[in-house]
Protein backbone atom coordinates (compact mmCIF):
# COMPACT_ATOMS: atom_id res chain seq x y z
CA UNK A 1 0.00 0.00 0.00
CA UNK A 2 1.37 3.11 -0.87
CA UNK A 3 1.80 6.26 1.24
CA UNK A 4 -1.10 8.21 -0.12
CA UNK A 5 -3.54 4.95 0.21
CA UNK A 6 -2.70 4.44 3.42
CA UNK A 7 -3.50 7.88 4.49
CA UNK A 8 -6.97 7.80 2.68
CA UNK A 9 -8.02 4.76 4.20
CA UNK A 10 -7.16 5.89 7.49
CA UNK A 11 -9.09 9.07 7.37
CA UNK A 12 -12.00 7.11 5.75
CA UNK A 13 -12.32 4.08 8.21
CA UNK A 14 -12.06 6.85 10.81
CA UNK A 15 -8.77 5.08 12.30
CA UNK A 16 -7.48 8.29 12.72
CA UNK A 17 -9.24 9.38 15.58
CA UNK A 18 -6.25 8.03 17.42
CA UNK A 19 -4.19 10.66 17.36
CA UNK A 20 -7.08 13.02 16.84
CA UNK A 21 -7.11 15.68 19.50
CA UNK A 22 -10.36 17.65 20.27
CA UNK A 23 -8.93 21.24 21.03
CA UNK A 24 -6.25 23.56 19.83
CA UNK A 25 -2.34 22.16 20.77
CA UNK A 26 -1.65 24.39 23.86
CA UNK A 27 1.87 25.36 22.56
CA UNK A 28 -0.17 27.28 19.44
CA UNK A 29 -2.39 28.80 22.35
CA UNK A 30 0.32 30.15 24.02
CA UNK A 31 1.87 31.45 21.25
CA UNK A 32 -0.89 33.12 19.95
CA UNK A 33 -1.98 34.30 23.04
CA UNK A 34 1.78 36.10 22.98
CA UNK A 35 1.09 37.61 19.16
CA UNK A 36 3.63 35.01 17.89
CA UNK A 37 3.54 35.00 14.28
CA UNK A 38 2.43 38.51 14.16
CA UNK A 39 -0.83 39.59 13.36
CA UNK A 40 -1.85 39.35 9.34
CA UNK A 41 0.99 36.61 9.64
CA UNK A 42 0.59 33.52 6.64
CA UNK A 43 0.61 30.68 8.35
CA UNK A 44 1.13 26.65 6.82
CA UNK A 45 0.13 23.76 8.52
CA UNK A 46 2.01 21.14 6.86
CA UNK A 47 0.47 17.42 7.13
CA UNK A 48 -2.73 19.55 8.27
CA UNK A 49 -5.20 16.67 8.61
CA UNK A 50 -8.28 16.93 10.32
CA UNK A 51 -7.64 20.47 10.57
CA UNK A 52 -7.76 21.24 14.09
CA UNK A 53 -4.79 23.65 14.40
CA UNK A 54 -5.05 25.40 11.16
CA UNK A 55 -8.78 26.16 11.83
CA UNK A 56 -7.70 27.79 15.64
CA UNK A 57 -4.92 29.59 13.80
CA UNK A 58 -7.61 31.14 11.26
CA UNK A 59 -10.04 32.01 14.06
CA UNK A 60 -7.16 34.15 15.84
CA UNK A 61 -7.02 36.17 12.41
CA UNK A 62 -3.98 34.10 10.50
CA UNK A 63 -4.34 33.50 7.12
CA UNK A 64 -4.12 29.87 7.01
CA UNK A 65 -3.31 27.28 4.40
CA UNK A 66 -4.07 23.47 4.94
CA UNK A 67 -1.42 21.13 3.35
CA UNK A 68 -2.40 17.40 3.51
CA UNK A 69 -1.46 13.95 1.44
CA UNK A 70 -5.34 12.79 1.98
CA UNK A 71 -8.81 13.71 0.12
CA UNK A 72 -10.32 12.56 2.81
CA UNK A 73 -8.61 14.76 5.59
CA UNK A 74 -9.15 17.84 3.64
CA UNK A 75 -12.84 17.04 3.53
CA UNK A 76 -13.13 16.77 7.18
CA UNK A 77 -10.91 19.91 7.65
CA UNK A 78 -13.51 21.91 5.41
CA UNK A 79 -16.30 20.58 7.17
CA UNK A 80 -14.59 21.74 10.33
CA UNK A 81 -13.53 25.35 8.90
CA UNK A 82 -16.92 25.74 7.58
CA UNK A 83 -18.70 25.01 11.41
CA UNK A 84 -15.96 27.50 12.93
CA UNK A 85 -17.03 30.15 10.04
CA UNK A 86 -13.36 30.71 8.96
CA UNK A 87 -11.45 30.21 5.67
CA UNK A 88 -8.88 28.16 5.41
CA UNK A 89 -6.85 27.34 2.19
CA UNK A 90 -6.57 23.47 2.08
CA UNK A 91 -4.34 21.97 -0.35
CA UNK A 92 -3.55 18.63 -1.31
CA UNK A 93 0.07 18.12 -1.83
CA UNK A 94 2.92 16.43 -0.29
CA UNK A 95 5.19 17.99 2.27
CA UNK A 96 8.38 17.08 0.32
CA UNK A 97 6.77 19.16 -2.79
CA UNK A 98 4.76 21.53 -1.50
CA UNK A 99 2.28 23.29 -3.53
CA UNK A 100 3.15 26.67 -1.87
CA UNK A 101 5.12 29.77 -3.60
CA UNK A 102 8.82 30.82 -2.46
CA UNK A 103 9.30 32.83 0.00
CA UNK A 104 5.22 33.03 0.62
CA UNK A 105 5.01 31.84 4.46
CA UNK A 106 5.72 33.58 7.62
CA UNK A 107 4.95 30.52 9.73
CA UNK A 108 5.05 27.21 9.79
CA UNK A 109 3.35 24.50 11.99
CA UNK A 110 3.83 20.90 12.07
CA UNK A 111 1.73 18.89 14.31
CA UNK A 112 3.33 14.90 14.09
CA UNK A 113 4.65 14.82 10.27
CA UNK A 114 8.56 15.35 10.82
CA UNK A 115 8.40 12.25 13.05
CA UNK A 116 6.86 9.96 10.08
CA UNK A 117 9.55 11.43 7.92
CA UNK A 118 12.04 8.50 6.80
CA UNK A 119 15.87 9.68 7.25
CA UNK A 120 16.37 9.78 3.10
CA UNK A 121 13.85 12.06 2.82
CA UNK A 122 14.78 14.69 5.89
CA UNK A 123 16.88 16.99 3.43
CA UNK A 124 14.66 17.61 1.37
CA UNK A 125 11.79 18.33 3.88
CA UNK A 126 14.07 21.19 5.55
CA UNK A 127 14.85 22.42 1.89
CA UNK A 128 10.81 22.79 1.10
CA UNK A 129 10.76 24.76 4.74
CA UNK A 130 13.68 26.49 3.40
CA UNK A 131 12.28 27.77 -0.20
CA UNK A 132 8.50 28.63 1.32
CA UNK A 133 9.52 30.77 4.22
CA UNK A 134 10.08 34.01 4.10
CA UNK A 135 13.38 35.12 4.94
CA UNK A 136 13.16 35.03 9.14
CA UNK A 137 10.21 33.00 8.79
CA UNK A 138 10.11 30.17 11.47
CA UNK A 139 9.15 26.80 11.94
CA UNK A 140 7.48 24.79 15.17
CA UNK A 141 8.09 21.34 14.56
CA UNK A 142 6.13 19.05 17.64
CA UNK A 143 6.94 15.17 17.41
CA UNK A 144 7.82 11.81 18.79
CA UNK A 145 10.85 11.77 21.30
CA UNK A 146 13.41 8.91 20.78
CA UNK A 147 11.74 8.05 24.95
CA UNK A 148 8.86 7.80 23.23
CA UNK A 149 7.05 3.79 23.66
CA UNK A 150 5.63 4.67 19.78
CA UNK A 151 8.84 2.80 17.90
CA UNK A 152 7.29 2.89 14.56
CA UNK A 153 8.06 6.92 14.58
CA UNK A 154 11.67 8.55 13.37
CA UNK A 155 12.26 10.60 16.88
CA UNK A 156 13.12 14.74 16.65
CA UNK A 157 16.48 14.68 18.48
CA UNK A 158 18.54 17.74 18.83
CA UNK A 159 21.24 15.90 16.93
CA UNK A 160 18.46 15.19 13.61
CA UNK A 161 17.25 18.84 13.63
CA UNK A 162 21.15 19.87 13.17
CA UNK A 163 21.60 17.58 11.08
CA UNK A 164 18.95 17.94 8.27
CA UNK A 165 18.20 22.06 9.27
CA UNK A 166 21.87 23.32 8.69
CA UNK A 167 22.88 26.41 11.15
CA UNK A 168 23.64 28.44 7.63
CA UNK A 169 19.93 28.10 6.89
CA UNK A 170 18.55 28.26 9.57
CA UNK A 171 18.59 29.48 13.39
CA UNK A 172 16.96 26.72 16.30
CA UNK A 173 15.70 27.20 19.38
CA UNK A 174 16.31 24.72 22.34
CA UNK A 175 14.74 21.08 21.54
CA UNK A 176 12.65 20.66 24.45
CA UNK A 177 10.16 17.62 26.35
CA UNK A 178 6.65 18.38 25.57
CA UNK A 179 3.46 15.91 26.02
CA UNK A 180 1.42 15.65 22.48
CA UNK A 181 -1.91 14.98 23.33
CA UNK A 182 -4.90 12.74 21.13
CA UNK A 183 -8.05 11.86 22.44
CA UNK A 184 -6.48 8.81 23.86
CA UNK A 185 -4.17 10.37 26.16
CA UNK A 186 -0.59 11.47 25.48
CA UNK A 187 3.27 10.68 24.42
CA UNK A 188 6.89 11.54 25.52
CA UNK A 189 7.36 14.08 22.33
CA UNK A 190 9.84 17.13 21.76
CA UNK A 191 9.34 20.81 20.58
CA UNK A 192 11.58 23.41 18.53
CA UNK A 193 11.36 26.56 16.81
CA UNK A 194 13.22 27.12 13.76
CA UNK A 195 13.79 30.60 11.94
CA UNK A 196 15.16 30.57 8.24
CA UNK A 197 18.02 32.94 8.29
CA UNK A 198 18.78 34.15 4.41
CA UNK A 199 17.07 33.96 1.05
CA UNK A 200 16.25 30.72 -0.91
Amino acid sequence: MSDNDYWENAYESEEYKHWEFSYPSPELVALATANVPRRNARVLDVGSGGGTDAVFMAQCGFRVTGVDISAAALKIAEKRAEKAHVEVDWLRGNVLELPIGDEAIDFIIDRGLFHLIEDHDRPRYASEFFRVLKNRGQALIRGASGESLHDQFNPITEEAIDRYFSNSKFKRGPVLPIPLFSVEGSMDARIVMLQKIGHS
